[in-house]
């Protein structure tokens, strides 16, 4: 290789690893890394955000949508600290993710340098590692090995550490060629014993969640648990991963996404967790999966071999990626549909002769909470917005009371198509909607935010005019912290304290970063609103104005 600064070779090993989109927030202490991406803007398109926070959150929503890391480039110090937030929610999410931080130069390490922070200390409970390159020889070497780290086992989030010193010096170290990933592949007997499992018993379920997924793995999936008349619920906020008018398709855990759900499932004599940990929200609603030892036999498929047993005492660990353990399953011989599975046995216990099979009643409790306009708001907005847009429009959000809108009244078909994180994060939603309309820009992408949710990340609608990402978000504003207002009346009634809003004119302020921005009181004029705000050229967005 010819010697180049160590920056422009940390480009060209992004380049190695299939690199064509990344977002920052520049800072003098990568500069040298800026100046390499100038050379190859026609390869790498460089979206600078208003905010760390949003360039790590539109990261880490491009490692979820491809499977592929998302790269973020922020400086030191403050642009680390900001960033940390997205970090976190690749690693909640499963993500993968590579956080590249700027640094302070060698020579000042330790010596509480102006912006200096230990990056190591600071994201090592955050980040699957913590890199750093402490000379440019070895920058390819460090970017291989944080690329292959965040996709290997189960994905997240690496974060590497760049010494201004170290970017600046030449190398002419030769680029890492990009390696697949070690990945365990199910065994024929370990499939075999799945399928026993299943077939043996009377009220099984398949919990799909987690990440490594394709669409040509949801499609199997569905197509297998149809063939064999099994039930499949999804992890909290992954409502895509299957069809939900499929036959199969129950409803999602987690939130009281599909209400009474849980509480059917503590019936269950065996659980599948495919490809779930399963993450907090979605194994403690309603109780139905308990810790240390599960009621139920407990079977969990998992790509990284420390988390089976790490929460959840398994009868059956299987370390594997679900994509290819589905392709597994789907190569093994189909078994007539059991359309009354368990129904004897089910209808004894609940003393109810009528009770039907196990497989009905849990699709129909989801068509009853489905159809359920009583259960929380949003139902006569939601079908102003459904009527207008199209069925794979991507669906983001961040967290809030106002998540159940989407949640409880869209019906997904298509993979990936819901795009809202497991960490509680607010603000995410309108980052994760740029990184969808960036990545697929013939798809709508649609954005869900609280009042409060929107004002965390707000400044990224500048964003979204600059790179022409045409969003469409949608500001449920009910003038306060919803949700936590929500828990504050419950616990400490008529108390309130520091959950009440004072907002700006959010239509006002989108026109303001240029996009269009309406205000809408009613399912009607909600209707309306979203005509004018589709036929728009650009961001547009629609706030809501509810009690």
């Amino acid at each position: 290789m010819h010697p180049r600064l160590g920056g422009h070779a940390l480009v060209e090993q992004m380049l190695q690893h299939g690199v064509e989109l990344a977002f920052c927030v520049p800072g003098e202490s990568y500069l040298a890394v800026l100046d390499g991406l100038y050379d190859v803007r026609d390869r790498v398109r460089l979206v600078t955000t208003r905010h760390e926070g949003g360039a790590a959150m539109m990261a880490a929503a491009h490692g979820r949508l491809t499977g592929r890391p998302g790269v973020a480039l922020v400086t030191r110090g403050p642009g680390a600290t900001n960033a940390s937030i997205g970090v976190h929610i690749a690693a909640q999410d499963a993500s993968p993710m590579v956080l590249f931080v700027g640094h302070v130069a060698t020579g000042e390490l330790g010596r509480g340098t102006f912006q200096e922070v230990d990056h190591r200390a600071m994201f090592a409970p955050l980040a699957k590692a913590v890199l750093q390159a402490d000379s440019a020889d070895r920058i390819p070497e460090v970017v291989a090995r944080a690329f292959n780290t965040a996709v290997s086992g189960q994905p997240g989030p690496v974060v590497v550490a760049l010494p201004e010193d170290v970017l600046l010096r030449t190398t002419d170290a030769p680029a890492v060629p990009a390696a697949l990933p070690a990945a365990t592949e199910p065994g024929r007997a370990e499939v075999e014993a799945v399928l026993a499992e299943l077939s043996a018993a009377e009220r099984p379920v398949i919990v799909a969640g987690g990440s490594c997924w394709d669409e040509g793995a949801t499609d199997a999936l569905r197509g297998f648990a149809e063939a064999r008349g099994l039930p499949l619920v999804t992890a909290v906020r992954q409502q895509d991963l299957v069809r939900n008018d499929s036959p199969a398709y129950v409803g999602t855990l987690g939130l009281g996404t599909t209400a009474g759900l849980a509480d059917l499932l503590r019936d269950a004599d065996v659980v599948v967790l495919l490809g779930s940990r399963p993450d907090g929200l979605t194994a403690a609603e309603g109780g139905w999966l308990r810790a240390p030892l599960p009621l139920q036999r407990l079977v969990h498929i998992h790509p990284d071999p420390s988390v089976p047993n790490s929460v959840f005492r398994a009868s059956r660990a299987v370390i594997a990626r679900p994509d290819s353990f589905v392709a597994a399953l789907a190569g093994a011989s189909p078994e007539a549909p059991a359309e009354d599975r368990g129904a004897s046995a089910y209808a004894v216990k609940c003393a109810a002769p009528a009770a039907g099979g196990w497989v009905s009643r849990l699709r129909e409790n989801y068509l009853r909470a489905r159809d359920d306009s009583t259960c929380c708001g949003g139902a006569e907005y939601m079908r102003e917005l459904n009527a207008r847009v199209s069925k794979d429009a991507f669906m983001t959000a961040g967290a809030g009371s106002y998540t159940a809108w989407h949640q409880r009244h869209r019906s997904y078909v298509s993979y990936p198509s819901q795009v809202a994180t497991q960490a509680g994060a607010m603000g995410y939603g309108i980052p994760a909607a740029i990184t969808a309309k960036l990545l697929h820009p013939g798809r709508q992408a649609v954005a869900f935010a609280g009042d409060g949710c929107f004002s965390m990340t707000g400044q990224e609608l500048a964003t979204a005019v600059d790179c022409a990402a045409d969003i469409l978000v949608i500001v449920v504003n009910n003038g306060r912290l919803g949700t936590i207002r929500d828990h504050q009346e419950r616990r400490f009634p008529g108390r309130v304290s520091g959950t009440a809003l004072r907002n700006p004119d959010f239509p006002a302020l989108a026109r303001a970063y240029g996009a269009y921005g309406r205000r809408a009181g009613t399912p009607e004029s909600f209707g309306e609103a979203l005509e004018e705000a589709l036929d728009h050229e650009g961001p547009a967005l629609v706030e809501v104005l509810v009690p």
